[in-house]
């Protein structure tokens, strides 16, 4: 599953439209079993992104897939938000915590 999503990362880079894998929050669909199994780790820590969204709906028209992972397609989605100068990952709060400029997560492991 973490091949596909890189796969489609790796097509965004080429075309310049993001410059690091942390710059995306793409949307995965899968099968429900895959989506019990994926809800058994941080998914966006294994395929490195800020965010991933995981989706049973049925795969929109010219999702990534490929050939030998069946039941697995990935929708390109820019991550929103500012980037945490500890972590990297683009998140919506980041900058609205005590430490200035980190994400939650951040925030916390700094006290």
């Amino acid at each position: 599953m973490r091949r596909v999503v890189t796969g489609a990362l790796e097509v965004q880079r080429t075309a310049k439209v993001i410059g690091s894998s942390l710059e995306a929050a793409p949307e995965v669909f899968v099968t429900p079993e895959m989506m019990a199994l994926l809800e058994t780790v941080t998914f966006e820590e294994v395929c490195i992104t800020s965010c991933v969204w995981l989706s049973t709906k049925p795969v929109p028209a010219g999702a990534f897939a490929l050939a030998d992972v069946p039941q697995v397609a990935v929708v390109f989605e820019p991550a929103k938000g500012g980037k945490c100068e500890r972590c990297w990952r683009v998140l919506p709060d980041v900058g609205t915590h005590k430490h200035p400029g980190t994400c939650q997560r951040c925030n916390d492991a700094l006290g």
